[in-house]
């Protein structure tokens, strides 16, 4: 009895002070901000960030749940903020970040044969970062505005991580005006975004894109794919 008096105030003490020693990772504790408290100068992550990533990262044999190279998967909010360390507000300690301006081939993402993100893709994911790496959802699509340009912004953030210039996949190369027009005239990049039955899905691995990003891709088709 007396060794049992004893022993339950110590076991007592050593359970304590293992709740005080364990802290909680602070990117698990960032809670999802949909659809409000943006201004509009904020940074959507499910229609501007993440698609960027699934595009460009998140591709079999790099960063997708079955590959996940280096234990990193960038296919939904938790994982990109858990496994590409992602600090709120502090891009610079954001392995996330880091890995973007990579001289180094062999650490540099997206890893080649894939192109670097432009100096205007890794600003705006340095802008999501500063404004506190929230889970936004804003929708910013104007389908009044379906001229090339448009375009080739859509496919260079969703597309160019497996169809760029460089060992396209599936021989689907839309690095320029003429392989997308090509691709959009034999109605294979429509069929693959709206992800038709029979035709491979892209992004690959990823959600289709956003229904009013399709629609301006359409509606370029429609008006005869010019280049403007």
């Amino acid at each position: 009895m007396i060794k049992t008096q004893i022993i339950l105030p110590i076991i007592g003490v050593i359970i304590m002070l293992s709740l005080l020693s364990c802290k909680h990772n602070p990117q698990e504790d960032i809670a999802p901000d949909l659809n409000n408290n943006y201004t509009n100068d904020s940074v959507s992550f499910q229609t501007e960030i993440l698609p960027l990533l699934v595009g460009n990262c998140a591709m079999t044999g790099c960063h997708d749940a079955t590959t996940a190279a280096e234990g990193v998967v960038l296919n939904n909010y938790n994982n990109v903020i858990n496994t590409g360390k992602v600090s709120a507000f502090d891009p610079n300690n954001s392995e996330l970040y880091a890995v973007l301006l990579e001289t180094d081939p062999d650490k540099r993402m997206p890893r080649p044969p894939t192109p670097p993100l432009n100096q205007e893709q890794i600003a705006l994911i340095v802008k999501w970062i500063n404004q506190g790496a929230r889970n936004t959802n804003i929708i910013r699509c104007d389908t009044n505005t379906f001229n090339f340009g448009a375009v080739q912004t859509i496919v260079n953030n969703s597309c160019m991580g497996c169809h760029g210039n460089s060992n396209p996949q599936g021989g689907i190369n839309l690095s320029n005006y003429s392989y997308i027009k090509q691709e959009t005239q034999s109605g294979k990049l429509l069929g693959s975004i709206n992800h038709l039955l029979g035709i491979s899905p892209m992004p690959k691995g990823g959600n289709k894109i956003e229904a009013c990003k399709i629609t301006i891709i359409q509606k370029w088709a429609n008006a005869g794919y010019l280049n403007n």
